[in-house]
């Protein structure tokens, strides 16, 4: 594993994009997210959507809401924890609104997710937002192709043996730092591509939300290629050009939500080579009010 600050502020980067959204989120005023005690939360299984945004695992019902703990591990051993409450505020013809709260900041951004037929194409990953130091900038994540997260007519479709990709295209410019250390990207319509799979279904797992039976694993890797990554470190200047590849385990309850999101493997090729990145997190569900 790379242990020096050059992997790590790449891997920083890396999760500064995983937490920003589709197109340049508005601040807005804080929120007051509900909160729901342990247990199991979800629901009777409707058979079907009741409309475009009522995804078998975003179910993006007016006033759903999720609350979040996200923890990251650093390469000292040591873990930072943080909280992200997630809730739809609006639900339209064919797209929701998602507002995101930042617990540590009390910030809320919101942003835009299209749907079709149930499936969702676009959505805010905002699971890891703002978890290593400060970061500013805009980014443009432009969806191509594919879909985020299909219909449960999809994956019924295929007996639940599914695999699929998303596609999108990112610009921009993002400053980060880390350790007193500054790193700039410089985007210009980098290729993002997500391919999802179906690993298992009916898993049993146990979240802060409480304990869920019906679960299913998908495995999801995120490839991002990088035109220009600009850094100073130790007083020496880098400029490179690289692939970053994220490969995540998450769990899913149908029609209560993502329960777990975990890093399991982090890979950057630099001089054309991949090396793995030692840094991990993961997030699971504290609570939530899911409306059928």
């Amino acid at each position: 594993m790379i242990k020096n600050k050059t992997s790590i502020s790449i891997y920083l980067f890396f999760l500064v994009i995983s937490g920003l959204s589709c197109g340049k989120p508005e601040p807005q005023p804080a929120i007051e997210v509900a909160e729901v005690n342990g247990g199991n939360l979800k629901a009777a299984q409707p058979a079907l959507q009741k409309g475009p945004c009522d995804n078998i695992f975003y179910p993006l019902a007016l006033d759903n809401q999720w609350i979040y703990q996200l923890q990251i591990e650093g390469e000292d051993g040591q873990s930072e924890i943080s909280e992200l409450g997630l809730t739809v505020s609006e639900v339209n013809e064919s797209s929701a609104i998602l507002a995101a709260l930042d617990y540590d900041t009390g910030i809320v951004t919101q942003s835009t997710v299209d749907c079709k037929d149930g499936s969702i194409l676009n959505f805010p990953m905002t699971e890891m937002n703002l978890v290593f130091g400060e970061v500013s900038g805009d980014l443009q994540l432009k969806y191509n192709s594919g879909v985020f997260m299909p219909s449960q007519a999809n994956f019924e479709v295929e007996n639940w043996t599914y695999t699929w990709e998303t596609d999108f295209t990112a610009s921009g410019v993002i400053n980060g730092s880390f350790d007193n250390e500054t790193v700039t990207i410089d985007l210009s319509n980098s290729s993002v591509k997500m391919s999802w799979q179906v690993i298992e279904k009916d898993v049993a797992i146990q979240v802060p939300a409480g304990n869920f039976n019906d679960v299913v694993l998908i495995k999801r890797t995120l490839t991002f290629e990088v035109s220009s990554l600009k850094t100073i470190l130790d007083g020496e200047v880098i400029d490179i050009s690289t692939t970053l590849i994220l490969t995540s385990n998450m769990w899913y309850s149908p029609f209560t939500g993502l329960l777990k999101q975990e890093v399991d493997s982090a890979t950057i090729k630099l001089y054309g080579i991949n090396f793995p990145v030692g840094s991990t997190g993961k997030i699971e569900l504290k609570s939530s009010n899911t409306i059928n």
